[in-house]
C-alpha cells in the first residue's frame, strides 16, 4: 500500500515541477516574442521596396527581396558621419568610464577616509535625478568654457552621467579581492598602484567587462546630450541622426530607408552584447550579489 501510494505522490510531484517549468517557458517565450516582434518587423521591412512597404495584406518574407534600402542608408551622409561618430563616442566614453571607475572605486573599496558613506550615498542619490534635471546646467557650463558641440563635451557628459554606476558596481568587485593578495604583492616589490593593476583589475575582468558593455551601449542609444549638446551634423551621433532623417530632402519620408538605417543603428551594439554575453552576465550577477 505504501509503495502505490509513493508512485501517485511522487507523480503528482514530478507534474508541478514541470507545470511551474513550462509556465516559465511559456511565459518568457511571449515575452521574447513581445520584444523581438518590432525588430524582426523592421528587418524585414528594410528588404521591401519603397513601394511595396504599405500593403494592405503584409507578409513576413519580403517579395521582392531588395538591399536597396541599405545602400541608401550608406550612402546617406546625414547618417553615415553621426554613425562614425558614435563609435568615437561611445568608445570614448567607455575607456574614459572604465579608468575613472576604477580607479575610485578601488579608493572606496581599500582606503578609509572621513565621509566615505556620504560619497557612497551621494552616488546613490544621483541614479534617482532625471536627464532633463541636469541638461539645463550642463549646456549653460559648457557654453561657458567653450566644450558646446564638440566630441569631447560629449564624451565628458557621457561618462560624467554614467560614472556614478560604473564606481559602485566596480567596488562591489574590488571589495571582493582577498587584501592578502595585494599585500602579497607589495612584499614582491609591487607599488600598491602596481598590485591594483596586475592583482585586483585581472580579477575583477568580468566587472571591467560589465562596465564597459554598460557604457557603450548607454552612450550609443542616448539621443538627449546629442541634442543638446550638439547643433551640426560634424558632432551629432546616430541616434539624433536617426531622428532628423524622419523627414529627407524632398520632404516625403523614406521609410523603408529609415527602417534600414535603424537596423544598421543596432548592429554593433547587438554584436557587442553577443560576443561578451557570457562575461556581461557573469558581471552583472556577481556585482549584485556582492557587497
Amino acid at each position: 500500500m505504501r509503495g502505490s501510494e509513493r508512485a501517485p505522490r511522487g507523480w503528482r510531484r514530478w507534474w508541478r515541477q514541470r507545470r511551474a517549468n513550462l509556465l516559465g517557458h511559456v511565459v518568457l517565450g511571449a515575452l521574447m516574442a513581445w520584444i523581438t516582434f518590432p525588430f524582426l518587423w523592421a528587418l524585414s521591412s528594410s528588404l521591401r521596396p519603397i513601394g511595396k512597404l504599405f500593403t494592405l495584406t503584409p507578409t513576413w518574407l519580403p517579395s521582392p527581396l531588395t538591399l536597396e534600402n541599405y545602400r541608401w542608408a550608406l550612402a546617406e551622409p546625414t547618417f553615415m558621419i553621426p554613425f562614425r561618430n558614435s563609435f568615437l563616442v561611445s568608445t570614448a566614453s567607455a575607456v574614459a568610464t572604465v579608468c575613472c571607475a576604477a580607479l575610485a572605486g578601488y579608493g572606496l573599496a581599500r582606503l578609509r577616509f572621513p565621509g566615505k558613506r556620504g560619497v557612497i550615498a551621494a552616488m546613490l542619490a544621483t541614479q534617482m535625478l532625471p536627464t532633463m534635471l541636469v541638461i539645463i546646467p550642463i549646456f549653460l557650463i559648457y557654453s561657458r568654457l567653450e566644450l558646446y558641440n564638440t566630441f569631447p563635451g560629449l564624451i565628458l557628459a557621457s561618462t560624467a552621467w554614467t560614472l556614478p554606476y560604473a564606481v559602485l558596481l566596480l567596488r562591489s568587485f574590488f571589495v571582493s579581492v582577498p587584501v592578502a593578495l595585494e599585500e602579497q604583492a607589495m612584499v614582491d616589490g609591487c607599488t600598491r598602484l602596481g598590485a591594483f593593476l596586475r592583482v585586483t583589475v585581472p580579477l575583477s575582468a568580468a566587472g571591467v567587462v560589465a562596465v564597459s558593455v554598460f557604457v557603450f551601449i548607454w552612450a550609443w542609444g542616448d539621443m538627449l546630450f546629442p541634442l543638446i549638446l550638439t547643433k551640426n551634423i560634424d558632432h551629432q551621433t546616430a541616434a539624433l541622426s536617426l531622428f532628423n532623417m524622419m523627414q529627407s530632402t524632398r520632404g516625403a519620408t523614406n521609410y523603408s530607408g529609415l527602417l534600414a538605417a535603424g537596423v544598421l543603428f543596432t548592429v554593433p551594439a547587438v554584436v557587442l552584447f553577443m560576443s561578451l554575453q557570457r562575461q556581461l552576465v557573469e558581471g552583472m550577477m556577481a556585482g549584485s550579489l556582492r557587497e
